[in-house]
């Protein structure tokens, strides 16, 4: 990210905002290479080796150095900072790698300097919601599965990480129960008595199920297997049982590179 010139933040260039990302050093670009880890472990005593708990990953930071390259022109510092100084997470791209998104907000102390005459720069510091970049959202067609066909399809993973989908279905044909078979992880999510038409939605990383029959009080959760469906690193080939359409949203999940 250091050699980029150009970001892109809440779907706003920093070309249209008459700004660019500068580095007053010289020589080869230090940037980090693998997210920040910290080992946990619990001591007992009279043993010399710790007991290994978990593994706690920091999310990305990282410091930007922003020349106001148009200030004269513009004069449009508080345009610059009200599109800079957002109450959420917000997607940021850099112009050397426009494919992969961080989900970004700005932390902490921010300094300008400058010449006194719009000639100048400033250091903010960025934090992200994540320790690892992401695709855009890929959606799938729609796929129709019949109990009367072979329903076969398949879902490559090019991330470096395991992901867990959004699905959106439609009940077809009658009432009745639908699987999804992912035979690369060997998981089989059901839903069992759907109703003709109804529309589901299933968050699989939220383990979130949302039915169009809510208005009248009807709820799936008791109605799955609470299996929660996940795509393996490269090819995941899956299988559909039932009458339903469907459909699917995932984001490919990377190190940051």
């Amino acid at each position: 990210m250091r050699e980029a010139v150009h970001f892109t933040f809440d779907n706003i260039s920093s070309e249209d905002m008459g700004v660019h990302i500068i580095s007053l050093g010289e020589g080869l670009f230090q940037e980090s290479f693998l997210p920040r880890r910290s080992i946990v472990e619990q001591r007992v005593a009279n043993q010399n080796k710790p007991y290994h708990t978990r593994v706690d990953i920091e999310p990305l930071a990282f410091t930007l150095r922003v020349f106001i390259s148009e200030w004269r022109e513009r004069n449009n510092l508080r345009q610059i900072a009200r599109w800079l100084f957002q109450p959420y997470y917000k997607p940021l791209t850099f112009d050397t790698k426009p494919g992969f998104i961080l989900y970004a907000m700005v932390e902490g102390d921010s300094t300008l300097t400058h010449n006194g005459a719009k000639d100048g720069y400033f250091d903010i510091n960025i934090r992200c919601n994540s320790p690892f970049m992401y695709s855009p959202a890929t959606t799938t067609d729609i796929v129709q599965s019949r109990t009367s066909t072979t329903n076969h399809y398949s879902i490559y993973n090019e991330g470096d990480f395991v992901i867990k989908p959004k699905v959106w279905i439609t009940k077809k044909i009658a009432n009745g129960s639908i699987s999804i078979i992912n035979d690369t992880t060997d998981q089989t999510t059901t839903l069992t008595n759907l109703q003709f038409n109804e529309e589901i939605f299933i968050d699989f990383e939220n383990e979130e199920i949302i039915s169009s029959l809510e208005n009248v009080n009807v709820y799936r959760y008791a109605n799955h297997n609470n299996v929660w469906l996940e795509f393996q690193l490269d090819s995941n080939s899956l299988r559909f049982i039932g009458d339903f359409d469907i459909y699917f949203e995932y984001e490919f999940v990377y190190l940051a590179e």
